[in-house]
């Protein structure tokens, strides 16, 4: 469970007004403000605290909650529908990009594009599967 620490510590990190983080969990800006009020468990439903962590960690926020209750940021992160999407238009790009049938400026080109969308590729899919395999501990 969250606490109103966590969760302001989060919105801090993340640089969100109590507006922005309403707007992200699709609640209300009182009902952030009710949930950071105490240091302890918020005063909110159990659905609306779901809301709130499942928006902080859209945008990076990871919650640590051992002995003593904190927040990391994340570097660079997105989310893993976020990545597929990058993953899904990098794969249609490569796609369109045509083979080179004779010697050309512009067949190496094309062939350098590719390479380097191959590369990025790679990477997204590395990421992708790193995100999965954290979350899933």
């Amino acid at each position: 469970m969250l606490t109103g620490a966590q969760i302001r510590a989060a919105r801090a990190l993340l640089r969100w007004s109590a507006d922005d983080l309403a707007k992200h969990a699709k609640l209300g800006v009182a009902t952030v403000r009710r949930a950071e009020a105490t240091d302890g468990p918020p005063s909110i439903t159990e659905a609306n605290g779901e809301a709130v962590r499942a928006a902080l960690e859209k945008a990076g926020v990871e919650f640590i909650n051992s002995d003593q209750p904190g927040v990391k940021l994340i570097k660079n992160a997105k989310g893993v529908a976020e990545i597929s999407q990058q993953i899904d238009a990098l794969e249609d790009k490569i796609s369109s990009i045509p083979a080179p049938t004779e010697p050309s400026p512009e067949a190496a080109m094309n062939t350098m594009r590719k390479a380097v969308a191959e590369s990025d590729l790679t990477k997204l899919k590395t990421r992708r599967k790193r995100i999965r395999s954290e979350r899933s501990k």
